[in-house]
């Protein structure tokens, strides 16, 4: 079988093909995942060539499986067990499978990109190294903190992922900082890079009610900590009686009930459900409040804070996770400590009484262009300029001096 050879792609002379690794694809397996890591690929489709291999774990008794979908992209229901039981032995052999799979296709690529440490990263890893391409990797934060913490056995094995990756891509600053806690110092590149959202509309922020708002399924109501948002709205109200919180967003039987109950509880008629609002709407929603809040136990990025502060609403979040370390400089976005519900309470009530000053605040940080960076130019711009940053260091390697590897697959 004919191996892959370098052409033209290695000269600038077409476009950079990019193997992407991941579990949060959506496919016609689970249609539903979130569409962050497809919105990355839809921004530079017209600059890169993309093939997905999108994961999707299955019950150990199972054998592998794989769907064609899109543009001859792969669907693939991989055998494991549960709870990152036999992880490694597992995922080294999908990207096993995916490599013979590279091969049978004739496919040529110039960068594999794994889309989560953890996971995709083994197989990133191992397949990179087959083709003899660099490896570019993502972090997703919280999820990738889980399994990091509860498998210390592999340590050792994304550690060297960690370090020796052309190019890092952590979702938010603070996760760079996270992982260089557990995995030690990095001496490549490392660059943050946002999830980009299908709304990129600027806003511009207009007087409100004393209305805050707040956007999530309500799967998710305990990890979103909503119980504390709903207590502090409570603590709030009795220094701004008209205070209201409306919760956007449907989804989960279990969880509306959940939530009304603690709305009871709590804050009876400082609360509302207004289930899911369309996409087309969600602009105008935010804008009509004087914030948006969200103050989770656990969130990787959020990009619905990307939503809120496009559409012109000062944003309140937890102060170590989600966007914490995007924006420390301005008013308009301000972090809590999740656990805090008297420290939430009293952000809420500056919303409301300072709300002319903090969303003068957001207007300025929106006229100087310090959104830029979370919109779909912005993002595009740095994917692009992180791939050819991971070409090039494969070219050279660190030092400058390292000849560059014969791209083959055979």
């Amino acid at each position: 079988m004919a191996g892959q050879t370098d052409g033209q792609d290695r000269t600038g002379g077409g476009a950079c093909r990019v193997l992407h690794i991941s579990a949060d694809f959506p496919d016609p397996l689970q249609p539903a995942k979130t569409r962050a890591i497809s919105n990355l690929i839809d921004l530079t489709h017209d600059t890169l060539d993309h093939h997905v291999y999108s994961l999707n774990r299955i019950g150990p008794r199972h054998t592998l499986a794989a769907l064609p979908f899109g543009p001859d992209w792969r669907a693939v229901a991989y055998p494991g067990p549960p709870r990152g039981l036999f992880l490694k032995t597992y995922l080294d052999r999908v990207a096993d499978w995916i490599r013979d799979d590279v091969r049978a296709r004739g496919l040529r690529v110039d960068l594999v990109h794994a889309h989560k440490l953890s996971t995709d990263g083994l197989v990133g890893a191992r397949l990179a190294t087959a083709l003899g391409v660099p490896l570019m990797v993502s972090s997703q934060g919280i999820s990738d903190e889980k399994i990091l913490r509860a498998r210390p056995d592999l340590r050792r094995v994304w550690r060297a992922i960690w370090r020796e990756a052309a190019v890092m891509l952590p979702f938010a600053p603070w996760t760079t900082t996270l992982l260089t806690e557990l995995l030690g110092p990095r001496a490549g590149p490392t660059v943050v890079l946002p999830c980009p959202n299908e709304q990129d509309t600027v806003v511009a922020p207009r007087p409100a009610d004393p209305v805050v708002k707040t956007c999530f399924h309500l799967r998710e109501h305990a990890r979103k900590n909503v119980l504390g948002l709903i207590q502090a709205v409570a603590v709030a109200a009795r220094t701004v009686p008209d205070l209201r919180l409306e919760i956007l967003g449907g989804g989960d039987p279990a969880g509306c009930a959940a939530v009304q109950a603690a709305i009871r509880t709590h804050a009876p008629d400082r609360c509302r459900l207004v289930g899911p609002v369309p996409r087309e709407r969600i602009q105008a929603e935010m804008n009509a409040a004087c914030a948006f809040v969200l103050v989770p136990f656990r969130e990787s990025f959020g990009m619905v804070y990307t939503e809120a502060l496009l559409s012109g609403a000062p944003v309140v979040h937890a102060n170590t996770n989600g966007i914490a370390g995007y924006f420390p400089d301005t008013e308009a976005v301000v972090g809590v400590p999740p656990g805090d519900t008297d420290g939430l309470a009293a952000v809420l009530v500056d919303r409301v009484r300072r709300q002319d000053t903090i969303k003068a605040a957001l207007r300025t940080l929106q006229d100087a262009g310090g959104l830029d960076p979370l919109r779909r130019a912005g993002i595009r711009a740095t994917y692009l300029a992180a791939v050819e940053t991971a070409r090039g260091r494969h070219r050279t390697g660190p030092g400058g001096s390292r000849p560059e590897r014969s791209n083959t697959a055979a």
